[in-house]
């Protein structure tokens, strides 16, 4: 069952989105930084609010993690964050997916162009800068006394488990730490136990649905 659904059942309202210029969202991929996606999240805010739901919970997984807590550190609407798989420092996961040619392009200024599966893209050299100006450590010691919760596979080849050990190491009270064992960066075979998890969570500090 997809997390959505999971928490939907639960009686949590649920809203998914794609980023602009990623999935099914209309834009360019290629000027897409994490700063717009931080602005898309915001956005997703306001349409809630304006059909009056509150008690907003980011969850996010891998760069939409760093967007999500990026958000809750500028929007005070936002109650909790619930990260997965997410990057501390997302230069040196860039820099793994992209190889070091392209890495190089990128830091001197070049738009690259790279394969992904059977897809190819592009990206201007502003998502490198913009990214510059991010250091996710202090931005999660910001949370608290909002709670946190990180999940985190120990066999992520994309992100170090000692990112999330970071993050949590930086990050003030509320925050909970799930590590769980032989899972990769997309937790393939255990979406059960991180969707568990995060709904322990959820009941935990946000016991009515709202």
């Amino acid at each position: 069952m997809r997390l959505a659904d999971f928490l939907s059942e639960a009686g949590y309202a649920v809203l998914l989105f794609d980023f602009a210029g990623s999935g099914d969202s209309e834009g360019d991929f290629a000027a897409a930084t994490l700063t717009k996606n931080v602005g898309d999240l915001r956005s997703a805010l306001n349409y809630l609010e304006g059909r009056g739901f509150s008690n907003f919970i980011v969850l996010g997984r891998s760069f939409g993690g760093n967007a999500a807590l990026v958000a809750a550190d500028q929007d005070p609407r936002v109650r909790g964050v619930c990260l997965w798989s997410t990057p501390a420092d997302m230069g040196k996961v860039l820099e793994k997916i992209l190889g070091e040619q392209n890495w190089r392009k990128l830091q001197n200024g070049e738009a690259i162009v790279f394969e992904d599966g059977n897809r190819s893209y592009r990206k201007d050299a502003v998502f490198l800068r913009d990214l510059k100006k991010y250091r996710m450590p202090a931005v999660a010691a910001r949370i608290s006394p909002r709670p946190l919760l990180l999940v985190h596979g120990t066999a992520d080849e994309l992100v170090p488990v000692d990112d999330a050990q970071l993050l949590f190491q930086q990050a003030g009270e509320p925050k909970e730490l799930v590590l769980l064992p032989g899972a990769d960066h997309h937790l393939s075979a255990h979406q059960v136990e991180a969707g568990r998890a995060t709904l322990n969570w959820l009941q935990q500090y946000f016991n009515t649905p709202g």
